[in-house]
């Protein structure tokens, strides 16, 4: 209904070796509600239900599903799929797809910080006689992501493309999805040491030092480096155990997922912050498509 509004350009593609062109509207031409309209009266906030498309909304608030793009334009989404609010269903199919496969934590022999470069591409990991590729590795996560749970527990061989090898110990196996995302630092409230009152939750870096500001409370791991030259970074020298993802793994006693946040967590996380949108009051309804077709030159 509305894209029928855009301009239209040529589009190349190839048939073998010829290049040809089709016409195509112009989706990226970006136009926003005017400031007459857009004010705290004009629009509404609204909370998707599980399922719910902006078809269906534009349907039951305007009588007219082919008015979706109002619903889209009002919140600046430009991919109506992954841009939108999934349902559960359309969520766990997701994440199940981005994170296919089993996650590695490892170390080496002793349950020290394996750092290795050429850890970053092409290389295989073997196991009592089986083998697969490395699809992903985060260095400092101490993370390899393979594709099937052939391995467990114990020591295992890298084959680097050069033709080395390198010797690790795998200390904990996950399905991706419930491998750790990010580690999130809550930052002690009241009048506990180094902190000013205002209760965060910063994004840390499993192996990296943490700001004055951040120092060491309670059980909060914080401020400290393993003894590990990366990027010329310094710190108090402290055993790998100590570190976020030492005790992730429970390297040296039991393991402490306090701080951790999932790969299923963090995607449930970001796809709940979609659910609530802004929604255009019908009565200002003809007055945005007057607008929005004056913005467009039609």
């Amino acid at each position: 209904m509305f894209f029928k509004e855009f301009p239209v350009v040529p589009y190349p593609f190839y048939l073998g070796d010829n290049r040809q062109y089709a016409i195509a509207r112009n989706l990226l031409r970006r136009v926003a509600f005017s400031n007459r309209i857009n004010e705290e009266v004009a629009f509404t906030l609204y909370d998707i239900k599980d399922g719910e498309r902006p078809e269906h909304i534009a349907n039951r608030l305007y009588g007219n599903a082919n008015y979706h793009w109002i619903i889209l334009l009002a919140n600046d989404i430009v991919d109506p799929y992954y841009g939108w609010y999934m349902s559960q269903s359309v969520l766990e199919q997701y994440i199940q797809k981005r994170y296919s496969g089993i996650a590695l934590y490892f170390t080496d022999s002793s349950g020290n910080f394996v750092y290795d470069t050429e850890f970053a591409s092409g290389c295989t990991l073997e196991q009592n006689g089986i083998s697969q590729p490395i699809k992903f590795h985060r260095d400092t996560f101490c993370e390899f992501v393979v594709e099937s749970p052939v391995f467990g527990i114990g020591s295992a061989t890298v084959h680097k493309p050069s033709g080395s090898t390198a010797g690790i110990y795998i200390q904990k196996t996950l399905p991706y999805y419930q491998g750790v995302n990010y580690f999130r630092l809550e930052r002690p409230t009241g009048d506990a040491e180094g902190a000013s009152g205002a209760q965060e939750y910063p994004v840390v870096d499993p192996i990296s030092k943490q700001t004055a500001d951040y120092e060491e409370y309670a059980a909060v791991l914080g401020n400290k480096y393993p003894p590990v030259g990366i990027g010329g970074a310094t710190g108090a020298t402290v055993e790998f155990w100590e570190t976020y993802i030492g005790k992730y793994m429970g390297v040296s006693g039991d393991e402490i997922n306090l701080y951790s946040v999932s790969n299923y967590t963090y995607e449930h996380d970001k796809n709940e912050k979609k659910r609530t949108i802004r929604v255009l009051n019908p009565a200002f309804l003809k007055q945005a498509m007057k607008e929005l077709k004056a913005a467009m030159g039609v």
